[in-house]
């Protein structure tokens, strides 16, 4: 009974300690300048300047959107509330500079920080089922996490596909069917938003749950498809989608950025070294593929496993490292694991409490996210993945050792016993000087 109470003093320590290292931390990212001032709240521009233009795929008023019209319809409350300084930003006539100082938009970013910001908290209630000081502590961590504080800094969309996928592990599994077929509809939605989180997929894998993937994918289908019939152009717009996809994840300035987490972003940097561009790539993609292998692999192979943290860090880390152009904001998804984290603390080996939490910190630390350098944390999600596969193999391994019948067992060990007692050296039998008098 002590050491289950000296347990839960361990992670409310813990929490409480990783709460006032991420205040400290970020209280000091107020003394770091921003390297690239220009990049605050440019995705919100951007994804507002999408909701109110005729189309945002064909060029028009300068634009070419590479997220489905699904992506943008939570945002038109808030273009609407700063209508007019957006259509000034959008004619020129309002630099991005004067656009975020408009107290119109200064009132939509708030209210699109404030909602989404109380979703994600809640949710994290729901996932880690905390209560009293280590959920207030939880609560403050999560909310100083880099990844969000990057994602806000920019307004990136991002932002509703991580709530989406939120609910999606937390009713996944829920015992009301109708509940696990909202998990369903929310993951849909979620790969509507950003389309890439569709690679989250692979995790029904693991409970063999094939025909709810079916069913996601089919919902997904609709809500990438069906609200292209709202912009002009309809259907014509998916070629153009496409077209602006491909170029902006081909971009070789986006592929070597310092807040370009992803594996090909990892290894472009060798350019720097002047190793041939033709080995890069080919060595990139020999990682990227294999790490899809490998995911799926995992996943199959964890059929009724516990190690839950584990599977969701392999279906959120395979996308966000996989994309050629994966900036740090992918990494707010890590927001569950994280939480997973610290609520099945107890039941993790000691070397998987510091090698996850030590990976964990260094994608939490927001003064990576103040100065837009982010190869460490590129580094840590490697590591945890890498990780992510050894535990769940290792498992399956330990899982199929053939085990002996019960009988044969306790004849086996039965055996065992005989065999101590026989090489044990036998005593002389102890004699006393009455009996050897009368021997």
């Amino acid at each position: 009974m002590e050491k289950v109470k000296e347990n839960k003093d361990i992670v409310l320590k813990l929490l409480f300690w990783s709460m006032i290292g991420m205040i400290v931390l970020f209280c000091a990212t107020c003394f770091i300048p921003f390297l690239n001032d220009n990049k605050i709240f440019s995705d919100f521009a951007e994804t507002l300047s999408y909701c109110i233009s005729q189309n945002p795929y064909t060029g028009v008023d300068g634009i070419h959107a590479i997220y489905p019209p699904f992506a943008f319809l939570p945002f038109y409350l808030f273009a609407l509330i700063c209508k007019a300084p957006l259509q000034n930003y959008l004619e020129g006539s309002l630099t991005l500079t004067e656009l975020v100082k408009e107290p119109t938009y200064i009132v939509s970013f708030l209210l699109f920080f404030a909602i989404c910001l109380a979703l994600i908290l809640f949710l994290t209630v729901k996932i880690s089922k905390f209560k009293g000081k280590k959920l207030v502590y939880l609560l403050v961590t999560v909310a100083l996490f880099a990844p969000i504080f990057y994602s806000f800094c920019r307004g990136n969309n991002i932002v509703f596909a991580v709530i989406f996928a939120m609910l999606f592990f937390w009713l996944y599994n829920s015992e009301k069917r109708w509940q696990r077929e909202i998990a369903n509809l929310c993951l849909a939605c979620a790969i509507a938003v950003k389309i890439y989180p569709i690679i989250i997929v692979i995790f029904f894998i693991k409970d063999r749950r094939f025909l709810d993937l079916l069913k996601t994918l089919v919902y997904a289908l609709v809500l990438l498809f069906l609200p292209f019939l709202l912009i002009q152009g309809g259907f014509y717009n998916i070629s153009h989608i496409w077209n602006n996809f491909t170029g902006f994840n081909s971009s070789t300035e986006r592929a070597v950025s310092w807040t370009n987490i992803s594996i090909n972003a990892l290894f472009s940097k060798l350019s720097y070294l002047s190793i041939p561009a033709s080995f890069i790539s080919i060595l990139s993609s020999i990682v990227k593929y294999s790490m899809i292998i490998m995911s799926i692999v995992a996943l199959a192979l964890s059929k009724k496993s516990k190690q839950m943290m584990q599977c969701v860090l392999i279906s959120l880390l395979t996308y966000a490292l996989f994309m050629d152009v994966s900036y740090a904001y992918t990494l707010t998804f890590l927001i569950i694991p994280l939480t997973m984290y610290f609520a099945n603390f107890n039941d993790l080996s000691k070397l998987n409490k510091i090698y996850y939490g030590v990976c964990f910190a260094v994608i939490a630390c927001p003064i990576s996210a103040s100065t837009y350098v982010l190869i460490f944390s590129s580094l840590a999600g490697i590591c945890l993945i890498v990780k992510a596969y050894i535990d769940l193999i290792s498992e399956f391994v330990k899982s199929r050792k053939p085990k002996l019948p019960n009988a044969v067992q306790e004849v086996f060990v039965d055996e065992e016993e005989t065999k101590k007692l026989e090489s044990q050296p036998k005593e002389k039998p102890a004699t006393n000087g009455a009996n050897h008098k009368n021997a």
